[in-house]
Protein backbone atom coordinates (compact mmCIF):
# COMPACT_ATOMS: atom_id res chain seq x y z
CA UNK A 1 0.00 0.00 0.00
CA UNK A 2 2.60 2.22 1.01
CA UNK A 3 4.69 1.83 -2.36
CA UNK A 4 1.26 3.15 -4.31
CA UNK A 5 0.88 6.26 -3.32
CA UNK A 6 1.99 10.09 -2.97
CA UNK A 7 3.88 11.28 0.14
CA UNK A 8 3.97 14.74 1.57
CA UNK A 9 6.09 15.23 4.36
CA UNK A 10 5.28 18.07 7.35
CA UNK A 11 7.81 19.07 9.61
CA UNK A 12 6.23 19.31 12.66
CA UNK A 13 9.37 20.39 14.69
CA UNK A 14 10.31 23.02 12.27
CA UNK A 15 8.55 26.19 14.51
CA UNK A 16 7.29 26.46 17.97
CA UNK A 17 3.92 27.05 16.83
CA UNK A 18 3.75 23.21 15.97
CA UNK A 19 5.42 22.56 19.39
CA UNK A 20 2.92 20.69 21.75
CA UNK A 21 2.07 22.51 24.94
CA UNK A 22 0.67 20.78 27.91
CA UNK A 23 -3.35 21.32 28.51
CA UNK A 24 -5.82 19.38 30.57
CA UNK A 25 -7.86 19.10 27.58
CA UNK A 26 -7.59 17.99 23.93
CA UNK A 27 -6.84 20.99 21.75
CA UNK A 28 -7.06 20.19 17.34
CA UNK A 29 -4.41 22.58 15.71
CA UNK A 30 -4.77 22.63 12.13
CA UNK A 31 -1.49 22.81 10.07
CA UNK A 32 -2.80 21.59 6.33
CA UNK A 33 -5.38 22.15 3.95
CA UNK A 34 -4.71 20.28 0.54
CA UNK A 35 -7.27 20.20 -2.32
CA UNK A 36 -8.50 17.08 -4.66
CA UNK A 37 -6.81 19.09 -7.44
CA UNK A 38 -3.90 19.35 -6.08
CA UNK A 39 -4.18 15.06 -4.98
CA UNK A 40 -4.69 14.82 -8.73
CA UNK A 41 -8.56 14.48 -8.02
CA UNK A 42 -7.20 11.69 -5.44
CA UNK A 43 -7.72 11.55 -2.04
CA UNK A 44 -5.64 11.48 1.45
CA UNK A 45 -5.31 7.71 2.51
CA UNK A 46 -3.10 7.78 6.06
CA UNK A 47 -1.09 9.45 8.00
CA UNK A 48 1.77 8.53 9.44
CA UNK A 49 4.39 9.75 11.68
CA UNK A 50 8.12 8.72 11.01
CA UNK A 51 10.97 10.33 12.69
CA UNK A 52 9.05 13.42 14.16
CA UNK A 53 7.37 13.97 10.67
CA UNK A 54 3.82 13.69 9.91
CA UNK A 55 3.56 11.72 6.61
CA UNK A 56 0.29 12.66 4.32
CA UNK A 57 -0.30 9.83 2.23
CA UNK A 58 -2.16 10.62 -0.35
CA UNK A 59 -3.50 7.98 -3.47
CA UNK A 60 -5.41 8.77 -6.90
CA UNK A 61 -6.39 6.47 -9.45
CA UNK A 62 -4.90 7.10 -13.08
CA UNK A 63 -6.99 6.91 -15.95
CA UNK A 64 -6.34 3.33 -17.35
CA UNK A 65 -7.25 2.35 -13.50
CA UNK A 66 -3.94 2.02 -11.83
CA UNK A 67 -3.13 3.48 -8.73
CA UNK A 68 -0.31 6.08 -9.23
CA UNK A 69 2.27 7.62 -7.47
CA UNK A 70 2.49 11.60 -7.18
CA UNK A 71 4.88 13.86 -5.08
CA UNK A 72 4.25 17.65 -4.32
CA UNK A 73 5.66 20.19 -2.20
CA UNK A 74 2.40 22.24 -0.54
CA UNK A 75 2.79 24.89 1.59
CA UNK A 76 0.95 25.20 5.36
CA UNK A 77 0.46 27.03 7.94
CA UNK A 78 3.57 26.91 10.13
CA UNK A 79 4.80 23.73 9.17
CA UNK A 80 8.10 23.31 6.09
CA UNK A 81 6.35 20.49 3.61
CA UNK A 82 9.47 18.78 1.44
CA UNK A 83 9.54 15.79 -1.10
CA UNK A 84 9.78 12.56 -0.30
CA UNK A 85 11.20 9.81 -3.11
CA UNK A 86 9.01 7.27 -0.81
CA UNK A 87 8.34 5.84 2.91
CA UNK A 88 11.20 5.16 5.24
CA UNK A 89 11.66 2.09 6.59
CA UNK A 90 10.49 3.91 10.03
CA UNK A 91 7.54 4.77 8.18
CA UNK A 92 6.92 1.19 6.97
CA UNK A 93 7.35 0.13 10.72
CA UNK A 94 4.81 2.53 12.26
CA UNK A 95 2.50 1.93 10.01
CA UNK A 96 2.88 -1.50 10.65
CA UNK A 97 2.63 -1.09 14.41
CA UNK A 98 -0.51 1.78 14.10
CA UNK A 99 -2.61 -0.56 11.78
CA UNK A 100 -2.07 -4.20 13.16
CA UNK A 101 -4.65 -6.03 14.27
CA UNK A 102 -3.24 -6.64 18.01
CA UNK A 103 -1.52 -4.05 19.96
CA UNK A 104 1.78 -3.28 20.67
CA UNK A 105 1.13 -5.06 24.05
CA UNK A 106 -0.81 -7.97 23.13
CA UNK A 107 -3.70 -6.30 25.52
CA UNK A 108 -6.28 -5.97 22.65
CA UNK A 109 -7.04 -7.62 19.22
CA UNK A 110 -9.14 -6.25 17.26
CA UNK A 111 -11.92 -8.38 15.45
CA UNK A 112 -14.11 -7.38 11.94
CA UNK A 113 -17.26 -8.56 11.19
CA UNK A 114 -19.80 -8.24 8.12
CA UNK A 115 -23.39 -8.82 7.40
CA UNK A 116 -25.52 -8.05 4.66
CA UNK A 117 -29.23 -7.26 3.86
CA UNK A 118 -31.05 -6.49 1.43
CA UNK A 119 -33.01 -3.10 1.47
CA UNK A 120 -36.73 -3.23 1.80
CA UNK A 121 -38.15 -3.08 -1.83
CA UNK A 122 -42.18 -3.72 -1.06
CA UNK A 123 -44.28 -6.90 -0.91
CA UNK A 124 -43.45 -9.30 -3.89
CA UNK A 125 -41.41 -13.03 -4.37
CA UNK A 126 -38.19 -13.61 -3.16
CA UNK A 127 -37.22 -13.16 -6.72
CA UNK A 128 -38.36 -10.18 -7.53
CA UNK A 129 -37.26 -8.55 -4.57
CA UNK A 130 -33.94 -9.78 -5.39
CA UNK A 131 -34.13 -8.33 -9.01
CA UNK A 132 -35.33 -5.03 -7.46
CA UNK A 133 -32.73 -4.85 -4.90
CA UNK A 134 -30.11 -5.31 -7.60
CA UNK A 135 -31.75 -2.17 -9.84
CA UNK A 136 -31.63 -0.24 -6.47
CA UNK A 137 -27.48 -1.08 -5.62
CA UNK A 138 -27.77 -4.29 -4.82
CA UNK A 139 -27.75 -5.75 -0.78
CA UNK A 140 -26.31 -3.60 1.62
CA UNK A 141 -23.12 -4.47 3.24
CA UNK A 142 -22.78 -3.72 7.29
CA UNK A 143 -18.76 -3.49 8.18
CA UNK A 144 -17.71 -3.22 12.21
CA UNK A 145 -14.79 -3.17 13.78
CA UNK A 146 -14.68 -4.37 17.58
CA UNK A 147 -12.18 -4.54 20.29
CA UNK A 148 -13.16 -6.51 22.97
CA UNK A 149 -16.87 -5.54 23.96
CA UNK A 150 -16.11 -1.86 22.36
CA UNK A 151 -17.19 -0.81 18.81
CA UNK A 152 -14.88 0.71 17.28
CA UNK A 153 -16.29 1.52 14.21
CA UNK A 154 -19.23 0.37 11.96
CA UNK A 155 -20.47 1.70 8.61
CA UNK A 156 -22.67 0.57 6.25
CA UNK A 157 -20.61 0.46 2.44
CA UNK A 158 -19.27 -1.97 -0.70
CA UNK A 159 -15.98 -1.18 0.67
CA UNK A 160 -14.70 -2.72 4.51
CA UNK A 161 -12.48 -0.53 6.35
CA UNK A 162 -8.74 -1.28 5.92
CA UNK A 163 -6.17 -1.57 9.01
CA UNK A 164 -5.52 1.32 10.03
CA UNK A 165 -8.28 3.45 8.65
CA UNK A 166 -10.31 4.27 11.66
CA UNK A 167 -7.89 3.32 14.22
CA UNK A 168 -4.31 4.27 15.58
CA UNK A 169 -2.84 2.07 18.25
CA UNK A 170 -0.39 3.93 21.09
CA UNK A 171 3.33 3.92 21.62
CA UNK A 172 3.33 0.45 23.33
CA UNK A 173 4.09 2.57 26.74
CA UNK A 174 0.81 3.97 26.49
CA UNK A 175 -1.45 0.89 26.01
CA UNK A 176 -4.49 2.79 24.75
CA UNK A 177 -5.79 3.01 21.14
CA UNK A 178 -7.38 6.36 19.07
CA UNK A 179 -10.42 5.50 17.29
CA UNK A 180 -12.68 7.53 15.01
CA UNK A 181 -16.21 5.90 15.32
CA UNK A 182 -19.01 5.52 12.43
CA UNK A 183 -20.31 8.95 13.04
CA UNK A 184 -16.73 10.61 12.42
CA UNK A 185 -15.82 11.77 16.34
CA UNK A 186 -12.53 11.16 17.78
CA UNK A 187 -12.10 8.96 20.90
CA UNK A 188 -10.04 7.20 22.58
CA UNK A 189 -9.55 3.91 25.00
CA UNK A 190 -7.19 1.18 26.77
CA UNK A 191 -5.88 -1.22 24.57
CA UNK A 192 -8.57 -4.25 25.75
CA UNK A 193 -11.08 -1.39 24.95
CA UNK A 194 -11.98 -0.30 28.24
CA UNK A 195 -12.90 3.08 29.47
CA UNK A 196 -13.45 4.63 26.07
CA UNK A 197 -13.76 8.72 26.56
CA UNK A 198 -14.51 11.16 23.41
CA UNK A 199 -11.70 14.05 22.42
CA UNK A 200 -13.73 15.92 19.54
CA UNK A 201 -17.11 15.66 17.79
CA UNK A 202 -16.99 16.18 14.04
CA UNK A 203 -16.09 14.29 11.05
CA UNK A 204 -12.62 12.62 11.16
CA UNK A 205 -10.78 9.74 9.92
CA UNK A 206 -7.17 8.52 9.50
CA UNK A 207 -5.97 9.03 13.42
CA UNK A 208 -2.42 8.50 13.95
CA UNK A 209 -0.96 8.22 17.21
CA UNK A 210 2.64 10.18 17.22
CA UNK A 211 6.10 8.35 18.12
CA UNK A 212 6.10 10.40 21.64
CA UNK A 213 2.43 9.43 22.57
CA UNK A 214 1.49 12.99 23.07
CA UNK A 215 -0.64 14.40 19.98
CA UNK A 216 -2.99 12.46 17.28
CA UNK A 217 -3.22 13.49 13.57
CA UNK A 218 -6.95 13.26 12.09
CA UNK A 219 -8.04 14.02 8.46
CA UNK A 220 -11.36 16.13 8.03
CA UNK A 221 -12.90 15.20 3.86
CA UNK A 222 -14.24 19.08 3.15
CA UNK A 223 -16.45 20.50 0.46
CA UNK A 224 -17.99 17.04 -0.94
CA UNK A 225 -14.03 15.25 -1.05
CA UNK A 226 -12.58 18.53 -3.06
CA UNK A 227 -10.48 19.50 0.13
CA UNK A 228 -8.28 17.66 2.77
CA UNK A 229 -7.59 19.54 6.23
CA UNK A 230 -5.14 17.89 8.63
CA UNK A 231 -4.79 19.05 11.95
CA UNK A 232 -2.96 17.70 15.55
CA UNK A 233 -4.61 17.19 18.36
CA UNK A 234 -2.93 17.67 21.40
CA UNK A 235 -3.69 15.54 23.96
CA UNK A 236 -3.74 16.43 27.80
CA UNK A 237 -1.22 15.04 30.32
CA UNK A 238 -3.85 11.88 31.37
CA UNK A 239 -3.57 10.16 27.94
CA UNK A 240 -0.21 10.87 28.01
CA UNK A 241 0.27 8.42 30.52
CA UNK A 242 -0.14 4.21 30.69
CA UNK A 243 -3.73 3.69 32.24
CA UNK A 244 -4.41 1.37 34.93
CA UNK A 245 -5.82 -1.93 34.20
CA UNK A 246 -9.28 -2.56 35.69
Amino acid sequence: MLALVLLLAAALCAGPGLRVAAAQAAEKQRILSITSEQLSRGIVAELIWADGQLIVQGAFVAPSGEIKAEYHVVPADGAGIRRLDGPSTSAEAYWRRKAGRVSPTGLGRITSASDSKMPYVGIGSLDRRLRDAADMGGVQQRHVLTLGTLVLFERTSDQPPYDGESYSWSPAELNRIAYVDGKGDLWVARADGGRPQRLLRGDYTLPAWSDDGRAIAVAERKDGGRRWEISIVHLPEALRTRPPLP
